[in-house]
């Protein structure tokens, strides 16, 4: 079955938002990528590490909503061909004045390579997308799960926030590569 034209727009959001760290990181160096702003900071490859991590969480939240919505025999998005690309706008405030500290478990405790980290985002992004797709079928605002900063959100705003999770930190790594210091 095709996808809906709002799980379409967020698939294809999220599809950029990988994009934009692979670009960012193309063509870097083990020094490169090894580098830390300072001691405190993360270098670009514990970011992708957590990326890893993060997709792989999001990846079992998803999974258990998709379970959820077939035990509960939700119906289906009386609102297919709308729009959610949109739903965090009335958390923008909070999303931009707050620094989130990665809880341990999405944060990188040991030095994953590069290449292991990228095949885990790969493998995990197939399984996501997989889900994503089951999960279509369902009216994804009747699924909710609490948030760490932002309370709780439905499916559609889990989704949306996967993907500008991935751009955030794509815009970090520039930012990383713009330092007077990053190595050349």
């Amino acid at each position: 079955m095709p996808a809906s034209k709002k799980i379409q727009e967020i698939v294809d959001a999220i599809s950029n938002h990988r994009r934009a760290v692979l670009d960012a990181i193309s063509g870097l160096s083990e020094t490169q990528l090894g580098y830390k702003p300072s001691d405190s900071n993360w270098s670009i490859t514990d970011v992708l590490h957590h990326l890893a991590l993060t997709e792989e969480a999001n990846l079992k939240l998803a999974s258990r909503m998709l379970k959820q919505a077939q035990a509960l025999n939700l119906p289906p998005d009386p609102t297919p061909d709308g729009s959610e690309i949109n739903c965090l706008e009335p958390f923008a405030e909070k999303l931009g004045s707050t620094r989130a500290q990665a809880p341990d478990f999405v944060a990188p405790q040991s030095h994953l390579p590069v290449e292991e980290s990228l095949a885990r985002l790969e493998a995990s992004r197939q399984r996501f997308l997989e889900v994503i797709e089951g999960l279509g079928q369902y009216d994804l605002s009747l699924l909710k799960y609490p948030h760490p900063i932002l309370g709780e959100l439905n499916m559609y705003q889990w989704l949306v926030i996967a993907g500008g999770h991935e751009r955030r930190h794509a815009a970090q790594i520039e930012r990383m590569k713009a330092q007077f210091d990053f190595p050349k």
